[in-house]
Order: structure tokens, then C-alpha cells, then sequence
């Protein structure tokens, strides 16, 4: 009977210990899901997103969404949503803030983690708008690539190919979650020397 009850109690406290992890896994993946930023490397090049000044520095261009240079909607017949291309100016708007008008904002650890998610948004935000258009054709195709292909959206494109180039951002930064587009220009100037200016303490 004792040696019953045991095995009952073992049982038991193994369901608690299960349901407790699964608990815990769960409220780790709804974090990572509400905060991508989380889930970046932690170490000298990567910082806490959440203290990123490079953040505030760039509200002002946010407000600027009018800015004639930033995606337009494309002339004639398409399927693009307006809300996702609403997304895509703001999210154009803030990254070329954060790595072409704030170009040295990157050197910062924290900074660099801001950053890295916010690129992965970008990115992201892209690629989910060019996979809705290939249900449409090649021509959606075409118009989807027209409306990334603004004048910001290529001086994003110019800027971090510079930083990776200099060693600004490498492909560790990204930890499993590199962009597809960033991928080419990574491997490219894999090895590259961080060219960042040397910090001194209190910096």
C-alpha cells in the first residue's frame, strides 16, 4: 500500500513539475511573440532594446510620414492593402532614421538591439507583402517591389550594406532570424572588422 501511495505521489509531483515547465515555456514563446526583442543574442555588441536612445532621437521622422521620398502607392490596378502600406511608410520612415540619419546610433549596443528587431519588422513587413502578391501574378509581384523601391527604401538598402561592410552588423547580431535580403550582403562581408568608434567608459 505505501509503496502504492508513492508511486502515486511520484506520479503526481511529475504532472506538477510537467504542468509548471509548460507554464513557463508558454509565458517564454507569448513574450518572445510580444517582444521579437528578447529573443536577440545578449553580449558586448548586443545591448537591452528596451534602453535604445536611438528610439526617441527618431519619433520626429515618424511625424514626417508625408515625406515625399518615402513608398507611394503604385499608379494603376493592384491588390495592396492600404493598412500594409500605410505599415510599410512607417516602417521606412524609422529605419531610415535609425541607420542613415542616425548612422553612428548603430555603434551602441543597446542601439544595435533596437535596431536589429526593428530591421526584422522591415523585412518582415516586405516579405509578407510580397508573398500576398504572388497570389496575384507577376505584375502585383512587380508593383509590391515598386512601392519598397522608394528613394528611403534604397538609401536603407545603401546604408546597411556600409555597416555590414564595416562591421557594424555582422550575421551573430541577428541570431536565427537573419532577413533574407540582409543574407547576400552578410556573406559578403563576413569577417569584416567592427569599424565602430572605440567607446570609453561612461559612454
Amino acid at each position: 500500500m505505501q509503496r502504492f501511495t508513492g508511486v502515486r505521489t511520484m506520479g503526481l509531483i511529475k504532472s506538477v513539475l510537467f504542468v509548471i515547465a509548460g507554464i513557463m515555456v508558454g509565458s517564454y514563446v507569448l513574450n518572445i511573440l510580444i517582444h521579437p526583442g528578447d529573443a536577440l543574442p545578449r553580449n558586448a555588441r548586443m545591448g537591452e532594446w528596451r534602453n535604445a536612445q536611438v528610439r526617441p532621437a527618431c519619433y520626429e521622422a515618424l511625424e514626417d510620414l508625408g515625406d515625399p521620398q518615402l513608398p507611394k502607392l503604385p499608379a494603376g490596378p493592384h491588390h495592396i492593402d492600404f493598412g500594409d502600406f500605410s505599415r510599410a511608410v512607417q516602417l521606412t520612415a524609422a529605419s531610415n532614421c535609425y541607420v542613415v540619419t542616425q548612422r553612428d546610433a548603430i555603434c551602441d549596443p543597446a542601439n544595435r538591439a533596437w535596431i536589429v528587431d526593428y530591421l526584422g519588422k522591415y523585412f518582415g513587413k516586405m516579405d509578407d507583402m510580397l508573398s500576398a502578391a504572388r497570389r496575384h501574378g507577376e505584375p502585383e509581384v512587380a508593383k509590391v517591389r515598386e512601392l519598397w523601391s522608394s528613394y528611403r527604401n534604397r538609401a536603407i538598402t545603401y546604408a546597411l550594406d556600409n555597416h555590414i561592410r564595416d562591421g557594424r552588423l555582422i550575421k551573430a547580431d541577428f541570431g536565427w532570424s537573419v532577413p533574407k535580403a540582409l543574407a547576400p550582403m552578410l556573406e559578403r562581408h563576413a569577417g569584416a572588422v567592427d569599424r565602430c568608434p572605440v567607446r570609453t567608459a561612461g559612454r
